[in-house]
């Protein structure tokens, strides 16, 4: 089977990238699938994560028009079973003026709610000619069936096994993402202010690059916060998730956070905020986590001083976490994929 995954880029550090990457990896080893990685800008030794030998990669470059004509082309002259688009929200749209296409199938990397309301008008106008929609929550899947019929959950796969060596001594609470509007780490930052000085032996430690750097260092310095470190972008992200005590979650709207998922694996609790959509389907609050109300900065606060005053709640947070992180083992997810999507 002859798969084309389409994605705006593969340079960045961040999850839809990771997923990109790792489902095609996963899926060029296994018999009877040729796989392909075709970007607006990256080759291979650009990747932000290494690409399997078994995967081709392709950058088609210029502007959006310029792309658009190369990628018909493309398609046209490869003859493709499924092309899967990794939609952060106007790709998928580009694709579906395609007419090459065999078998279009977009994977929804951010909740449906979040897009503009212009992208949300478009797509209820031309995702009928998709064939197949999957998202990463059950909450997104219900917006999608509005106004479509063939909508199916798949959720991302973690990476990594399910780690058996928890460092239950750790003192080091941990957050990885874009320093974007979206991740939206000066609540977090706020949320440390009212608490740091209560828990003077813990770290926040924030992981990622990205536009709101600046903002983020000014209100630090500007608010003389302690033991609060913006580390920039990990090359050893296990090695970070090991040394951690938990994991928090600031934003305002995700997909199905490859985060959240990857933390779990390591046995880290997860402290989130509500957010449309993800955290939800991940954490059950008191069980592997505690979920907080969306937005809500004194609530954030709060919980992350609770997890971080209670050594035994860790502990039961952590057990729970790595038993939910067997649900995000890639055999059952592919198996997902070529059950439902490909041979669906």
């Amino acid at each position: 089977m002859n798969l084309l995954f389409v994605i705006n880029s593969l340079k960045n550090k961040s999850g839809s990238e990771r997923v990109a990457i790792e489902l095609a990896n996963k899926l060029a080893m296994l018999d009877g699938f040729k796989v392909t990685l075709l970007s607006r800008d990256t080759n291979k030794a650009d990747a932000a994560y290494p690409i399997s030998d078994h995967v081709s990669v392709i950058a088609l470059t210029g502007n959006l028009f310029d792309f658009y004509i190369k990628l018909r082309k493309h398609i046209a002259d490869n003859h493709y079973d499924n092309v899967i688009v990794h939609n952060m929200g106007k790709l998928s749209l580009l694709c579906t003026f395609m007419p090459e296409i065999k078998k279009l199938i977009t994977l929804e990397h951010v909740s449906f709610i979040s897009r503009p309301k212009e992208i949300q008008f478009l797509s209820k106008l031309f995702y009928k000619r998709i064939y197949q929609v999957i998202t990463l929550t059950e909450s997104d899947k219900v917006l999608f069936d509005t106004f479509h019929s063939k909508v199916l959950v798949i959720p991302n796969f973690s990476p990594f096994p399910v780690y058996k060596n928890k460092n239950n001594e750790s003192k080091e609470i941990v957050t990885i993402g874009r320093l974007t509007h979206q991740k939206n780490y000066i609540h977090l930052l706020k949320a440390w202010k009212e608490i740091y000085n209560l828990i003077p032996d813990w770290k926040l430690n924030i992981y990622g690059e990205g536009e709101h750097l600046q903002r983020l260092t000014d209100y630090i310095e500007q608010n003389s916060l302690q033991n609060v470190f913006l580390k920039g972008v990990t090359s050893n992200v296990q090695k970070v998730y090991e040394q951690s005590a938990f994991f928090v979650m600031s934003s305002k709207y995700e997909g199905l956070p490859m985060v959240l998922i990857e933390a779990q694996s390591f046995g880290l609790p997860i402290v989130s905020y509500n957010c449309p959509y993800g955290p939800s389907d991940v954490i059950s609050s008191n069980e592997n986590g505690l979920l907080v109300e969306d937005q809500n900065v004194q609530k954030l606060a709060d919980a992350i001083l609770k997890l971080a005053s209670s050594p035994d709640l860790l502990q039961q947070f952590s057990q729970n976490s790595l038993l939910n992180a067997a649900n995000y083992q890639p055999e059952q997810i592919l198996q997902m994929w070529i059950d439902k999507v490909f041979k669906g």
